[in-house]
C-alpha cells in the first residue's frame, strides 16, 4: 500500500494546533499500524518558516509552489487568528486549488475555512467553521451554507473542521475512512479523546444566546424576564410586564432580535439552567423551578432538543474535579 501524503497548509500566524493536532492523530495512527500509512507534511505560502500565533515558529517541509509536485491524499488548511484579513494572490489561489483537485479530499480545519472560500471551491458546499467565525464566514461567502454547530462536515471530497481542537475529531474522521473504526478507535484511545466526542460546537459558546438588544424599554423587559425565570409562566407575562398583546410582543422580538419570543424565553431558561448545572449541586428539580420549568423531566427534554444532552450529562462535563493525588 502506498504512503497517504497529508499535507496542511500553515501560513503566517497559524494557529499551531490546527497543524500539530490532525497530524499527530496520523503519525498515530502509523504507531498503532508499526508501519507509515500517512506521510504527514506541513507546507507553507512563501519561506519555510511559519511564524505561529503563539510565536512558536514551524519549519515547513514544502513551499506552495513546490507541493504542485506531491500526489497528496488529503489536503487541509489550517486556520489563524484574523485569517479573515488575509488575502491570498491569484497565484497561491490557483496553485491550492490544484492541490485540492489532485487529491482525493480537502478543506479545512477551524477559520482555515475562509482561506480555502477565496478560492471558491466551497461554493455550494456544507461545511463548518470556528463558531465565533460562523458569523463573519457565512456575511463574506453567502454562496458557502456554514454550520456553525457541528465539529466536522463532509460534502463531496470536501473536509471542514471546527474550532482548534475539533481538528483532531476530523483526523480520527478521516483515519477511520481510510482503516476502520477499530484503527480510529485505538489512536484516540491513545491520544486520551473522545472517538466521538458528546457535544457538538454549541456546547462550547460562552457568549450568551440571550444577548440584550433593541430599545431601552426592550431592554428592560428582556432583563426583568432572566431576573423572574421561576415566575415567568408564558410569554403572557412578558406581553403583561410591558403593557402590550402578545402578538404586538412577538413582532417586537423579530423585529429587534430578528427571533421568536418563545425561542429567545427558552433560550434564557437553558442558559440559566446551564449556570446552575456548572456552579451548584442542586437537585434537578430544583433548578427546573428556578428555571421557570414544570418539572425535572420538562427540563429535560428541553435541555436535549436545545444542547443535545441530559442534563446530567452536562454536569459531569462541566463541574470542576479535584486533581488526582
Amino acid at each position: 500500500m502506498m504512503k497517504r501524503v497529508i499535507a496542511i497548509l500553515a501560513v503566517p500566524g497559524v494557529q499551531l494546533l490546527d497543524v500539530s493536532g490532525p497530524l499527530d492523530v496520523f503519525a498515530e495512527a502509523n504507531r498503532q499500524l508499526r508501519r507509515q500509512v500517512y506521510e504527514p507534511v506541513v507546507v507553507s505560502l512563501e519561506t519555510l518558516e511559519v511564524a505561529s500565533s503563539s510565536g512558536v515558529r514551524l519549519m515547513a517541509n514544502y513551499r506552495l509552489e513546490d507541493a504542485q509536485a506531491l500526489q497528496v491524499n488529503t489536503f487541509l488548511l489550517a486556520g489563524a487568528p484574523d485569517v479573515w484579513q488575509q488575502s491570498l494572490t491569484e497565484t497561491q489561489k490557483g496553485q491550492i486549488r490544484a492541490l485540492c483537485e489532485n487529491s482525493d479530499r480537502y478543506g479545512s480545519v477551524c477559520t482555515g475555512a475562509f482561506l480555502l472560500a477565496q478560492t471558491g471551491l466551497l461554493t455550494q458546499r456544507k461545511i463548518t467553521t470556528h463558531w465565533a467565525s460562523a458569523t463573519r464566514l457565512s456575511a463574506d461567502y453567502p454562496q458557502v451554507e456554514v454550520d456553525a454547530d457541528a465539529l466536522y462536515v463532509a460534502d463531496g471530497p470536501v473536509r471542514t473542521a471546527a474550532g482548534v481542537t475539533s481538528g483532531m475529531d476530523l483526523a480520527i474522521r478521516l483515519v477511520e475512512e481510510d482503516l476502520g473504526r477499530e484503527v480510529a478507535q485505538d489512536v484516540a484511545c491513545n491520544l486520551v479523546m473522545f472517538f466521538r466526542r458528546p457535544v457538538n460546537q454549541g456546547h462550547f459558546i460562552r457568549r450568551s444566546a440571550i444577548s440584550l438588544s433593541g430599545r431601552n424599554a426592550f431592554q428592560d423587559l428582556q432583563r426583568w424576564t432572566l431576573a423572574n425565570l421561576a415566575t415567568v409562566a408564558s410569554l403572557n407575562d412578558m406581553a403583561a410586564h410591558i403593557g402590550l398583546s402578545v402578538r404586538h410582543l412577538a413582532r417586537l422580538f423579530r423585529q429587534e432580535m430578528d427571533m421568536a419570543a418563545g425561542e429567545w424565553l427558552e433560550a434564557g431558561r437553558i442558559d440559566r439552567a446551564k449556570m446552575l448545572l456548572e456552579s451548584d449541586a442542586l437537585p434537578l428539580k430544583t433548578i427546573a423551578s428556578q428555571c421557570g420549568y414544570a418539572s425535572a423531566d420538562v427540563l429535560r427534554r428541553a435541555f436535549i432538543k436545545r444542547v443535545g444532552m441530559t442534563p446530567s450529562m452536562y454536569r459531569r462535563l462541566n463541574v470542576a474535579r479535584p486533581w488526582a493525588e
